[in-house]
C-alpha cells in the first residue's frame, strides 16, 4: 500500500495576502459607490433647491409684477438674490432673472401675461471641491380677466334712471344665466325670487360693513343652492371689490380705435356757438355704415350775431378777400379819426369757410348796430345799418352803412392790420329764444336747476330725437329713418355724408365727443366705445357750461350675421360663432323709443334682440321710458313728487307731429314688448327697464320691456376687441392662471 504525504510548508502566509487584498478591492468599490452616491444625492439635493428658489422668485416677484406690467418686457434680480437657510444658517439658494412679458392671445385682443424664474443653488461636496452651481427656471402664463365672463355686474345694486325711487331688487323676473357679481348689496324682493344658474359673488369689503345680501325679502340661502350632478352646491361666494368704472382699461380701449369719428369739432370756437354732433353706425354682415348730424339741444337761442372773419386792408370798391372784411369805397383809415366809408363789403365765407351768406341776409336788418372788434377788442368799430344787406353775385354781401354813425376806438390808435382775425358782432340781434324751434323750453330737456351751476346727471333725461331725427316730419312727410331714409341722409343736418367701411378685422370704433346710434347685423369683431360725457356751452347762454353724456342707443335690433331668427347665438357647443360686439359707453345704453322698438305700446312692432357685452361707464342699461304714450306720466311736470320723469315728446313721436298739434296716447299701455339679450351687461347702476305700478308710473302694464337674458358662452373664448380688463383696488388687472411647468421638462 502506498502512502501518500502532503506537505503544507510555507503556504498560509500567500492565501491570507489574496484574501486580504480581494477584500481591499470590495471595500474600496463599496467605498467608491458610496461616495458617488453620496455626491449623486447632494447633486439631486441641489437640483430640489435650484427648483425650490426658482419658484419662490416666481411667487415672491414674478405673480406679484405681472399684474402691473405696463411695458413690453421687464428683467428683475439678473444678479440673482438669496432666498431661505439651511441648517447652517447658509442660503438654500438664490432666485434670478425674473422675466415678464405679455404677448396677445392669438386671434384676440386680450392679453397673455408670461413670468419665468430662474432658481440657482450649488452642490456642496465634504471636500469642498469647487462644482458648478444647478439652475431650474420654471415659467407661469396667466390670462387677464375681462367683464365679458359677467353675465350681469353692477358696482352699486341701486337703480338709475328719471322717477328714481331709490330701490331695485332680484325677483321672478330675473332669471340669470352664467356668473353674477355686485360691489353692493343684493336685495330679494318680497314677492318672489330670483334663478341663477352660474357663480354669484358679492364683495368681502361688503361683507365686512355687515352688507353683501342687504335683504332677503322673500328668500333664503336656498336661492344659492344648485344641483350639480346630484350634489347640492352653494355657488355664492365672496371675492375682493372689483374697480369700477376700470379707468385704465377703459382708455385703452380708445386708445387701440382703429376708427375715431369726432363729433366735438364744433365745440368752444372763438366766436361760434357750440354745436354738437350725432353719429349713427349702422352693422352690416360685410362692414358698417357711418354717418353723422349736427344738433342743437335745447333751450336754443336766437339767430346767430356772432361772424369770425379776416380784416383785408389792401383790398377796396366791392373787391374781398375769401374770408375777409373791408370799408368801402376806399377802405381808409385816417390816423386820429378812424375809419371812413359809406358801406362795408363781406365774404360769403367766414373765417372757418362756412358760407354764412343766407345767414348775414336773414339775421341783419336796416337800423341794427354792428361792431367789429379784434379778438381781445383793443381794437373796435361801430356804426349804423341804414339799408338790408345786398348779396353781390354768389360770393360775396354788402351792408350799406351811416358814415356819420362809425364810432372807432383804439387803444394803441392804429387801426386794423391787413389779416388780423376780426369778429362781427350785430348787437341789435334778440338775445332770446328761437321761436321756430319746438320744444324750445329748458325743463324738456335738463334734470337740474338753471342756475348754470349744475350739469345733466348721468341718470337723467337722455335724448337722442332732435331735429336731424325728425327732418322728415319738419319737412311734412309722415316718415323717419326706418322709411324714407334718404330724407334723412340728404338732409340740411348732414354732417358727414353716409359711408361705408368694410370689415378688414377686429376693430375698435371711437365716437369722440358724442353720442351714437347703432343697429344692424355685425359681421365680425367690433368694439364701439364712447368718451363718458362732452362739456359745451349753451345755445341760449354761451356763459353756461353743461355736459352731454357718452350715450349709446340703441335704435333697432343689433344681432349677429349668423344669429337664430329669435336672436339666439349660435352656442360652443354647436360650433359656437367669431361674431362678437361690445359696447362701451361712457353714459348709458339706452333702447331707444322707436317703432322697430315697439314704441306706442307695439303699435308697430315689437321687441329688441341683441347681441352684445354692454358696459355703462357711469350710467346703466336702461329703457327710454321717459319718452312715452301714458296719458298721465308723459310730461316734464307729471308727477313732481319724483323729480322730472318724462320729457313731453312721447305723443308727438312715431310718427312725428308737431308740437302745435295734439299728442296721441295709448291709455296705460306703452308695453314695448321683449329685450331677447345675448350677451353680457356690466354697469355702474341698474338701468331701469320697465316702470309700472307702484311707483312714479302708477299703471299697469306700464312703460317699457320685460326680460329674456342669455348669457354667451362664446365670449369665453371671443371677448371683443380690446373689451376692458377687471382690475383691483390699486388698478391692478385681475389675472388667472393658465398653465405652469417647468422649461426643458418634458413629462
Amino acid at each position: 500500500m502506498t502512502s501518500l504525504k502532503f506537505h503544507n510548508k510555507g503556504s498560509a502566509a500567500p492565501l491570507a495576502m489574496l484574501f486580504t487584498l480581494v477584500s481591499m478591492v470590495f471595500t474600496a468599490a463599496y467605498l467608491k459607490s458610496s461616495f458617488n452616491l453620496s455626491v449623486l444625492e447632494e447633486y439631486r439635493y441641489a437640483e430640489h433647491r435650484a427648483l425650490y428658489a426658482a419658484e419662490a422668485g416666481l411667487n415672491e416677484v414674478g405673480v406679484v409684477i405681472l399684474p402691473q406690467l405696463v411695458t413690453e418686457d421687464t428683467l428683475l434680480y439678473p444678479e440673482g438674490k438669496n432666498y431661505g437657510k439651511n441648517e447652517y444658517g447658509s442660503p438654500i439658494g438664490k432666485y434670478k432673472n425674473i422675466y415678464a412679458r405679455t404677448e396677445l392671445e392669438q386671434n384676440s385682443t386680450r392679453k397673455l401675461y408670461y413670468v419665468y424664474s430662474t432658481g440657482e443653488a450649488t452642490p456642496i461636496t465634504s471636500f469642498g471641491d469647487k462644482v458648478d452651481p444647478i439652475e431650474r427656471t420654471v415659467f407661469m402664463t396667466m390670462q387677464a380677466q375681462g367683464f365679458e365672463d359677467f353675465m350681469y355686474f353692477t358696482n352699486e345694486e341701486k337703480p338709475i334712471g328719471p322717477g328714481n325711487t331709490g330701490t331695485v331688487n332680484f325677483g321672478t323676473n330675473d332669471q340669470l344665466e352664467g356668473r353674477v357679481h355686485t360691489n353692493g348689496d343684493m336685495v330679494f324682493s318680497s314677492y318672489g325670487c330670483p334663478e341663477f344658474s352660474g357663480s354669484v359673488t358679492i364683495t368681502n369689503e361688503a361683507v365686512d360693513n355687515g352688507g353683501g345680501i342687504g335683504s332677503w325679502g322673500a328668500c333664503d340661502e336656498g336661492v344659492f343652492e344648485q344641483n350639480i350632478d346630484g350634489e347640492s352646491v352653494n355657488i355664492l361666494d365672496t371675492i375682493a371689490t372689483i374697480t369700477f368704472p376700470p379707468e385704465n382699461s377703459a382708455q385703452l380701449v380708445r386708445a387701440n380705435a382703429d376708427y375715431v369719428f369726432d363729433a366735438d369739432n364744433m365745440l368752444f370756437r372763438t366766436g361760434k356757438k357750440d354745436t354738437l354732433v350725432m353719429t349713427e353706425i349702422n352693422f352690416t354682415p360685410s362692414g358698417f355704415w357711418a354717418s353723422q348730424w349736427w344738433y342743437n339741444i335745447p333751450p336754443i337761442g336766437g339767430p346767430p350775431n356772432e361772424f369770425d372773419y379776416i380784416w383785408d386792408g389792401l383790398s377796396t370798391a366791392l373787391n374781398v378777400n375769401v374770408s375777409s372784411v373791408h370799408f368801402g369805397p376806399d377802405n381808409a383809415f385816417i390816423p386820429g379819426i378812424g375809419y371812413e366809408g359809406t358801406f362795408i363789403i363781406l365774404s360769403a365765407l367766414d373765417a372757418s369757410g362756412e358760407n354764412i351768406r343766407a345767414t348775414l341776409i336773414s339775421t341783419i336788418s336796416a337800423g341794427d348796430i354792428l361792431r367789429l372788434a379784434n379778438p381781445d377788442i383793443s381794437k373796435s368799430v361801430s356804426f349804423a345799418v341804414i339799408n338790408d344787406p345786398i348779396p353781390i353775385g354768389e360770393d360775396r354781401v354788402m351792408i350799406q352803412i351811416n358814415s356819420e354813425s362809425i364810432n372807432f376806438v383804439s387803444a394803441s390808435e392804429e387801426g386794423f392790420t391787413d389779416g388780423e382775425a376780426i369778429t362781427l358782432v350785430n348787437t341789435s340781434a334778440s338775445s332770446g329764444l328761437a321761436e321756430d324751434v319746438e320744444w324750445n323750453d329748458f325743463k324738456y330737456y335738463h334734470d337740474h336747476e338753471d342756475d348754470g351751476l349744475e350739469y345733466c346727471p348721468p341718470g337723467g333725461r337722455h335724448h337722442f330725437d332732435f331735429d336731424y331725427w325728425n327732418a322728415g316730419g319738419l319737412s311734412g312727410l309722415n316718415c323717419d329713418i326706418f322709411s324714407c331714409p334718404d330724407q334723412i341722409y340728404n338732409s340740411d343736418y348732414v354732417y358727414m355724408q353716409r359711408l361705408f367701411y368694410p370689415y378688414s378685422g377686429p376693430s375698435v370704433i371711437y365716437v369722440k365727443g358724442g353720442q351714437v346710434l347703432i343697429r344692424g347685423q355685425v359681421g365680425g369683431q367690433y368694439t364701439v366705445v364712447t368718451d363718458d360725457y362732452t362739456e359745451y356751452r349753451r345755445h341760449d347762454n354761451q356763459s353756461i357750461v353743461d355736459r352731454v353724456w357718452g350715450n349709446i342707443w340703441l335704435i333697432d335690433d343689433i344681432v349677429y350675421a349668423d344669429s337664430y331668427a329669435n336672436g339666439a347665438i349660435v352656442h360652443p357647443d354647436d360650433g359656437g360663432t367669431q361674431n362678437v360686439l361690445g359696447l362701451v359707453a361712457g353714459g348709458s345704453v339706452i333702447i331707444a323709443n322707436t317703432r322697430p322698438n315697439g314704441a306706442r305700446g307695439q303699435l308697430y312692432d315689437s321687441d329688441i334682440k341683441i347681441n352684445a357685452s354692454i358696459m355703462a361707464l357711469y350710467g346703466g342699461f336702461i329703457s327710454h321710458y321717459w319718452q312715452n304714450t301714458l296719458v298721465a306720466y308723459h310730461d316734464w311736470n307729471d308727477n313732481l313728487s319724483y323729480g322730472y320723469i318724462a320729457d313731453g315728446r312721447g305723443g308727438h313721436r312715431n310718427n312725428f307731429r308737431s308740437q302745435e298739434n295734439n299728442g296721441l296716447y295709448t291709455n296705460t299701455n306703452d308695453k314695448r314688448g321683449v329685450i331677447h339679450l345675448w350677451g353680457s351687461i356690466v354697469q355702474q347702476k341698474r338701468g331701469y327697464l320697465l316702470r309700472n305700478y307702484p311707483g312714479p308710473y302708477n299703471v299697469s302694464p306700464g312703460v317699457g320691456y320685460d326680460k329674456n337674458f342669455h348669457y354667451d358662452w362664446n365670449l369665453r373664448m371671443n371677448p371683443p376687441p380690446y373689451y376692458p380688463d377687471q382690475v383691483d383696488v390699486n388698478n391692478n388687472v385681475i389675472l388667472k392662471m393658465a398653465s405652469y411647468g417647468e422649461l426643458g421638462d418634458d413629462s
